[in-house]
């Protein structure tokens, strides 16, 4: 789970920290903190894209609010979960107005965060799976649905999707461990998207856009049984 933190006050995160390092623990799960000390910061470092699972943002910091920033946060991103830690319920009639699902009071206990984290990991289970990679410097969160294929490039990878290619600076193995489900290799420099197959030769595979990917002589049995597992409804 990738979680942002967006608070001016530095001893609060110590706090949240501690809670998911125990939250971690109890569920066998591991999270990814962003934290940023002011509104500012978190856009900056942000423009454009703001590829978390969760974001938890402090309502009362200097110059531009939680709420505020909230709002901007909801401009690029409709459907993150966002929530409102503060020391007063001041705001809370403005935090249902973007969308925030909770609204936590200061100082943060299990019994506030652990629940919020088992619903964001529950709505994460339930989504599409998608990968996070980096171009140009940005953090882009890519549905695996859209992937097509992956064709390897020496110390990088090409990301064939649905609507744009995207070269990333990883090995095949790494891709590979990344996808996961769904995937077949049928070569050593190709991993392809079972759903995106429609023909199988002993040489090739056909995909939906027409292009032709090699299929290897050693991987051929096991894409092609593959291939027929997925479309039985049986890959694991």
């Amino acid at each position: 789970m990738r979680i942002a933190y967006c608070d001016d006050e530095k001893v609060q995160y110590v706090y949240l920290k501690e809670l998911i390092d125990k939250w971690e623990i109890k569920q066998e799960k591991r999270c990814e903190i962003s934290v940023y000390q002011s509104a500012e910061e978190m856009l900056f470092e942000n423009q454009g894209n703001f590829s978390f699972d969760f974001i938890l943002l402090d309502i009362e910091m200097d110059k531009m609010n939680g709420v505020e920033l909230a709002r901007n946060i909801r401009q690029v991103d409709k459907h993150v979960t966002i929530a409102f830690l503060s020391n007063s319920k001041e705001y809370v009639f403005e935090g249902y107005e973007v969308g925030a699902v909770r609204y936590l009071l200061k100082p943060l206990t299990e019994t506030q965060l652990f629940p919020l984290l088992d619903r964001v990991q529950s709505l994460l289970t339930k989504e599409a799976d998608y990968i996070i990679i980096m171009v140009d410097r940005e953090n882009i969160k890519l549905n695996t649905e859209a992937i097509n294929y992956v064709e390897a490039l020496g110390h990088y990878v090409r990301i064939h999707t649905t609507d744009r290619v995207y070269e990333v600076k990883m090995n095949m193995g790494e891709m590979e461990k990344q996808l996961k489900k769904g995937f077949v290799p049928t070569h050593r420099s190709y991993l392809v998207n079972l759903n995106c197959i429609e023909k199988i030769t002993r040489t090739e595979c056909i995909i939906n856009t027409k292009e032709k990917i090699p299929i290897s002589r050693n991987s051929y049995t096991a894409v092609n049984e593959a291939f027929i597992r997925f479309y039985k409804g049986g890959l694991d």
